[in-house]
């Protein structure tokens, strides 16, 4: 039977979130995904899930964003931070807007972006994403009622990386120090355009050019390897 309980900041996003990422699909199509992955919910489910009238479930969850074609984690947490120099509409909708204030000691604080996480627990969106992608813990975060600040056992971050980032790249890649060295250098240029301005998506471009060089580059190489073959085998038979 479904739940009327009212929905808390996380679930309204979520509801936002599937009916915003749906767009123009229709919800007879939506649901006829899920159906296909095992978690049928009616056409009539979805949009009361868009409206808030229904809540999503974990299972129902993971299902709508394989089904969308997005992670768990924008779901949850909306869309993520832009790099400064645009602005997603979208964000209104998700963060909380605070304005600047003064605090006790009279040192004030400019206006800023918040997503609530629970119901006594929001944070800037990066810092957000930050966390959920498993880059930072949060540390005893609840203990912030009482102390002024946050700190971490030793080997905390260490641990928490562990706990909730796939393996380094070595573990896919071989232990070989050149293609180490490779994956370091990549690293370091992508860094490097960045710095320099460019964005994303002319970072993504320059190295989909690259790639696209690379592999005419390689299949001319393989045709010339193949002719010197012929050349060798056939003075070979000559001989």
């Amino acid at each position: 039977m479904e739940t009327t309980t009212k929905l808390g900041s996380v679930g309204q996003r979520v509801a936002k979130e599937v009916a915003r990422l749906r767009g123009r699909t229709s919800v007879r199509e939506l649901s006829a995904r899920l159906t296909k992955l095992g978690r049928p919910i009616l056409p009539s489910g979805i949009t009361k899930m868009e409206q808030g009238k229904r809540r999503v479930d974990v299972d129902d969850l993971l299902a709508l964003a394989a089904a969308l074609q997005v992670t768990p984690t924008r779901l949850l947490l909306g869309p993520p931070p832009t790099d400064g120099k645009t602005e997603n509409p979208a964000h209104r909708e998700v963060w909380e807007h605070v304005d600047a204030w003064v605090d006790e000691a009279g040192h004030r604080h400019p206006p800023e972006q918040l997503l609530r996480l629970a119901p006594d627990l929001a944070l800037e969106p990066w810092d957000a994403w930050v966390w959920a992608q498993g880059d930072m813990p949060l540390g005893e975060i609840w203990r912030l009622a009482d102390e002024s600040s946050i700190t971490f056992p030793e080997g905390e971050e260490e641990r928490f990386k562990a706990e909730n980032q796939l393996p380094p790249l070595r573990s896919y890649f071989g232990q070989a120090e050149d293609v180490q060295d490779a994956i370091g250098g990549v690293t370091r240029a992508v860094m490097a355009a960045l710095d320099q301005g460019l964005t994303e998506g002319q970072v993504e471009q320059v190295v989909r050019q690259a790639t696209t060089r690379w592999a005419k580059e390689a299949a001319v190489r393989a045709r010339a390897n193949e002719r010197g073959d012929r050349s060798d085998n056939e003075g070979e038979n000559d001989a």
